[in-house]
């Protein structure tokens, strides 16, 4: 621990235009510090240290805060400061954060290169600080307020010396009863309007439809679909279409879509061009149009990635946001547009990868800790392209020591986005998807979760401050990604075919894809079946499959649960004399 909150020796407050006071309370565990105020300006609770304490070797703090529940959302601010008088610290949230509010207790974990110089100079020194602060700021212009706030175990550590996992966690699924997915993918289309949109959230006073649950929908409904020669033949097919149709009218002049509308009635209620929401539809899409045959929304996916490609800037980035650089990475993966995924691939390796504490950051220039960061970029790293799993088993144990959390009641464990405040169940689902370690766990505390009707809540808790928001609502988010957690991840995955021997011939694909010949590597949803046809050329013969395929035969089918390399192997053909000949011969 770094100071001491088991009693209120060597704290002290500060403050202008406040009335304010320290006392005991119980604590996350043990007693806590309870700062209390009425303040028009700022109150600082200060822990002096006896001595100086050496921090140098610390590259991660932490601070249990626990809010009253209501009040004013106010600022607020953690803060070290050396014997030289320089202030070092973090603004936990630029604007109103609402910790206050929260009326739990919640775990902020802070890296140290997260924080910045406040005054005093340009470096802290670390080997010498002599005082810790907690600061409460009142909002411009929201005149004075009273709060609380309790303040528990200020701690240090030294992360980069954390085991990390040494393999991904599939082994969980097998055990799941099948209802769980099926039950799942019946509430989606329970959603679905005349429209041909789902609603986001199935409580909400005024429904809408976002278009990254619509992207989730559609893989979910790929995979789960049938179609014979293009025709859909069951209802997650049918379905996928009708979402496809309207979503092929909304498309924009300039390639993008909307990213909300009414479900009800069409009408689009917001344009904004997030380009993490684009991404996935285009991913989405991709693989609807791989496995349906549908050229339409091939060509349709093909101009919303060039729409996503042209914001990539020199650098590789497409947006500050690091989850929004890998949506558009998966986005140009999906549509085989491999030269601008090199380029947004080269960023996220170089630029935005902590190489001390092995996670990636939240953004650009913000080493701050996000869940999607890991979960997704997990899968990334697992890439055939990119060939780097022990980056994402890094960042997966990374985020599951500093992001992990409970629930109200304390009978739910899961992770929260950021944070951590309560379990977020869509990354949680997430995580479980990535391989994170105790898979099973967090995936039958999922599972405990789902409703009656097959919906997943998006928390099993119900709060809402400017820090964020979690709901019980029933959500297509959290129940796709419940749906992933049992049956893999929605991302794209590659298939190499390497034709080998003295012979040569023709390998195609069932699927638009492979037909090698000229095209031996192809894109394929996760899961998707695709059958291998090899057809020698006259003068040879086909010899049999290796790699990823053990049918014998000219023809083999696998699942692309994962990127695979398949070898044909020709030969030149043998002819053989006719027994008669023979025998002639020997004669």
């Amino acid at each position: 621990m770094l100071a001491d909150t088991e009693s209120l020796q060597n704290w002290t407050l500060e403050g202008e235009g406040s009335s304010r006071d320290l006392q005991l309370v119980a604590g996350q565990s043990g007693q806590a510090v309870q700062l209390n105020w009425n303040i028009r300006d700022y109150v600082q609770a200060k822990y002096t240290f006896p001595q100086p304490v050496d921090l140098s070797g610390a590259d991660l703090f932490g601070v249990s805060l626990h809010g009253d529940g209501g009040g004013t959302a106010t600022n607020m601010a953690i803060m070290f400061a050396d014997v030289n008088n320089v202030f070092y610290g973090y603004d936990i949230i630029q604007g109103s954060s609402g910790i206050n509010q929260i009326n739990r207790w919640i775990n902020l974990p802070l890296p140290k290169k997260a924080g910045k110089v406040f005054w005093g100079g340009l470096v802290i020194d670390w080997s010498r600080i002599n005082r810790v602060f907690v600061v409460v700021k009142q909002p411009a212009g929201t005149g004075g307020a009273a709060g609380q706030l309790r303040i528990d175990q200020l701690q240090y550590d030294t992360a980069a010396n954390w085991p990390r996992q040494t393999s991904f966690d599939t082994t969980h699924a097998a055990s799941v009863p099948p209802q769980v997915t099926q039950n799942a993918v019946n509430y989606l289309l329970s959603e679905q309007q005349s429209t041909g949109l789902f609603i986001s959230w199935k409580e909400e006073a005024t429904p809408l439809a976002h278009l990254y649950d619509q992207a989730l929908v559609l893989l979910v409904l790929t995979r789960e679909g049938i179609w014979q020669q293009g025709s859909p033949i069951n209802n997650a097919a049918r379905a996928a279409q009708s979402l496809v149709a309207f979503m092929g009218r909304q498309q924009q002049s300039d390639g993008h879509w909307p990213n909300t509308w009414n479900p009800l009635t069409g009408a689009v209620t917001s344009n904004d061009t997030w380009v993490g929401d684009q991404a996935w539809w285009v991913m989405a899409l991709s693989s609807y149009a791989a496995r349906s045959g549908d050229i339409a929304a091939k060509t349709s996916a093909q101009k919303g990635a060039a729409w996503l490609a042209a914001k990539i800037d020199t650098s590789g980035k497409v947006h500050p946001s690091t989850e929004g650089n890998v949506d558009v990475w998966w986005a140009m993966i999906a549509t085989k547009r491999f030269a601008d995924a090199d380029r947004i691939q080269g960023y996220l390796l170089n630029t935005v990868w902590d190489t001390n504490l092995h996670y990636w950051w939240q953004g650009f220039y913000d080493p701050n800790i996000a869940l999607d960061a890991a979960t997704w970029l997990s899968a990334f790293s697992r890439h055939s392209r990119v060939n780097q799993p022990q980056m994402g088993l890094s960042a997966l144990s990374f985020v599951r020591r500093t992001l992990v959390t409970g629930s109200d009641d304390d009978k739910l464990c899961g992770l929260d986005g950021t944070g951590p405040v309560s379990i977020w169940n869509e990354g949680t689902a997430q995580y479980v998807a990535a391989g994170g370690a105790d898979g099973k766990a967090f995936l039958d505390n999922l599972i405990l979760q789902q409703k009656q009707d097959g919906s997943m809540p998006g928390s099993p808790d119900n709060w809402a401050t400017p820090l964020g928001w979690l709901t019980p609502w029933s959500g297509l988010a959290p129940t796709s990604w419940l749906y992933f957690a049992v049956k893999g991840w929605p991302f794209i995955n590659t298939l190499n075919v390497v034709k080998t021997g003295s012979g040569t011939g023709r390998v195609i694909s069932d699927v638009d894809g492979i037909d090698c010949g000229a095209t031996c590597s192809a894109n394929f949803a996760n899961w998707t079946p695709v059958k291998l046809t090899a057809i020698p050329i006259s003068g040879y013969q086909f010899s049999g499959w290796g790699g990823g395929c053990s049918d014998s035969g000219n023809s083999c089918t696998l699942t692309m649960d994962a990127a695979k390399t398949v070898t044909a192997n020709f030969e030149v053909f043998k002819k053989h004399r006719p027994i008669w000949k023979r025998a002639l011969l020997m004669q």
